[in-house]
């Protein structure tokens, strides 16, 4: 047999780049598949921090309804921030320390019970309500907006 035969070395190195490409393919395919299944693992965690946030801050409420209704100050101002009064508001981000946005949605009839709140953290939204305790969460993202100039 004859080893110095020119075709038996094409035939080689073309197996050999045939091999690397199939291998690179594969992985190819490996990284395109998971990179769904990861994003969403990421998502579930980022979800998990904003519930955990609505959580701090719902205490956060609590507690400065509970210091405005023992003062005779009032709690909400639909008005204002958050739908609260500008000191509760930096009272409840100072406590509760989230990095998101809050809205006061519903009280009790005294106005110092919070009924449902909205809070806001990147691309979540976790809205709670108190009868039943519920705390939703969603996932939000812009996909249309519109700037118009002004007088249009």
């Amino acid at each position: 047999m004859n080893t110095n035969h020119p075709n038996i070395h094409t035939k080689s190195k073309y197996s050999r780049a045939q091999f690397v490409l199939t291998v690179i393919t594969i992985l190819l395919a490996i990284l395109v598949a998971g990179i769904p299944g990861a994003l969403a693992i990421m998502r579930r965690a980022d979800a998990q921090v904003a519930l955990g946030n609505a959580k701090s801050l719902r205490i956060a409420l609590q507690t400065a309804s509970t210091e405005c209704y023992a003062a005779g100050r009032p709690l909400c101002d639909t008005a204002g921030q958050g739908g609260v009064t500008e000191e509760v508001w930096k009272e409840v981000i100072t406590d509760s320390k989230v990095p998101g946005d809050f809205w006061v949605l519903q009280t009790d009839e005294g106005g110092y019970e919070i009924q449902r709140f909205y809070y806001r953290e990147g691309d979540f939204t976790v809205l709670y309500c108190k009868e039943p305790l519920t705390y939703e969460v969603y996932y939000q993202q812009s996909y249309i907006r519109t700037d118009f100039p002004e007088g249009t």
